[in-house]
């Protein structure tokens, strides 16, 4: 079964399940509120429940019949409908587990009649559902469609280090496809001109799947003004394409592709090493290479690394190597995520504790990006897209 489609597969399962709990209260809710005509609302339910869960029968029917899942293949309001549904449950989870902790409370410490109390929370069960469907619904769209911008400034730990004002921009996880197309990407280019950056870091993942994109995001990147120019390493959707292709149309571009290699670039006279290091699923740098990358020294005095994943022992490596800094993306931000009673649940949490954000550690700035476009779903949830802009200033 296609690693896509089993994805979708789980989420579904998590949101059937909340759905029969939903179900459940809200029933109940509307017959003590008796709101009418009560056959309209009990089927608003069920149509509710039959939209959200369009998406993953479909893609299990495909598969039994043909195979084959094309994740993309269906009305495009059946994709959305499914990834509303599943933020939509996760968020009304929350106030499943309130009004089911809260009542039998309620009901022990009040002098009130249960007929009563029930009725108070039947009414504001369904009066938080309301808020909740609109509320999650305007912020998909908003976290979807929106930009982020990510301001660090960086200080350079060797006192009296001598630099020019130095701008870096870090990127990833572009995913062009039908979803992120042209005109949402040149949106992300200008937003990247406007700040004039020095140097533009693009940590992996170009194209969602397949060729027919990859011209298009080649195009975008090599439309980046930087005074150094872009630089670029592989990421797990690149690996998984026609590599070759990939690489030769963004050099085409005049974007260079790193493939566990080290370049040095001259900034005014402050000598910059980039190190790019291939670290992916299906493709990880091996020891004695990423040591040997490391080690490397034509005198510089400013070090960087990007990869499309930051490992465990990428992150200790690069830190006792004294790295100044480690840019990443692939985990989206966990692009959608969920808060279940205040923690901020999300996928990638699993894969590594260092979903988005920065951090330091002992000298050295990790920096793990939002990404720029989409993967499995096409929509955005608590992380939004974004640009980190990082400025080096000397100590």
């Amino acid at each position: 079964m296609p690693w896509s489609l089993r994805m979708v597969l789980y989420g579904s399962i998590i949101v059937f399940l909340i759905l029969i709990w939903f179900g459940f209260r809200y029933l109940i809710s509307i017959k003590l509120t008796d709101m009418k005509p009560q056959w309209l609302y009990k089927s608003l339910y069920f149509l509710f429940a039959g939209c959200i869960i369009a998406y993953p029968v479909a893609g299990l029917t495909e598969f039994w019949l043909s195979g084959i899942f094309t994740r993309t293949g269906y009305p495009d309001f059946i994709i959305y409908l499914f990834w509303y549904g599943l933020v939509c449950m996760g968020t009304l989870l929350n106030w499943l587990l309130i009004h089911d902790l809260v009542l039998p409370v309620t009901k022990r410490i009040s002098s009130k009649k249960d007929e009563a109390i029930n009725l108070i929370f039947a009414k504001g069960f369904l009066a938080i559902t309301l808020f909740t469907i609109i509320f999650t619904a305007a912020k998909l769209v908003w976290d979807t469609n929106r930009i982020i911008i990510e301001e660090i400034v960086y200080t350079l730990p060797e006192t009296g280090s001598q630099i020019e004002p130095l701008t870096i921009i870090h990127v990833s996880d572009l995913h062009a496809d039908e979803y992120t197309h042209d005109s949402k990407m040149n949106r992300y280019i200008q937003k990247i001109n406007s700040f004039a950056p020095d140097i533009v870091l693009f940590a992996g993942d170009l194209i969602t799947s397949g060729t027919e994109h990859i011209e298009a995001g080649a195009r975008a990147l090599g439309n980046i003004e930087a005074t150094h120019g872009v630089i670029a390493v592989l990421g797990d959707h690149d690996y998984w394409t026609d590599t070759d292709l990939l690489v030769e149309t963004l050099e085409r571009y005049g974007v260079p592709v790193l493939q566990n290699e080290n370049i040095w670039i001259d900034h005014n006279g402050f000598i910059i090493r980039i190190t790019g290091v291939t670290k992916l699923y299906s493709s990880r740098v091996d020891e004695e290479t990423l040591q040997s990358l490391l080690d490397h020294s034509q005198g510089e005095q400013f070090r960087l690394l990007t990869s499309h994943q930051a490992t465990d022992r990428l992150i200790d490596q690069s830190r006792q190597a004294g790295i100044h800094q480690l840019l990443a993306g692939h985990t989206h931000g966990g692009q959608i995520r969920i808060r279940i009673l205040f923690y901020p649940f999300t996928a990638s949490r699993v894969e590594s504790r260092f979903v988005n954000g920065n951090w330091m550690l002992d000298d050295m700035l990790l920096n793990i990006n939002n990404g720029l476009g989409f993967t499995l779903a096409p929509v955005r949830f608590n992380a939004p897209p974004q640009i980190s802009v990082i400025r080096v200033i000397p100590g």
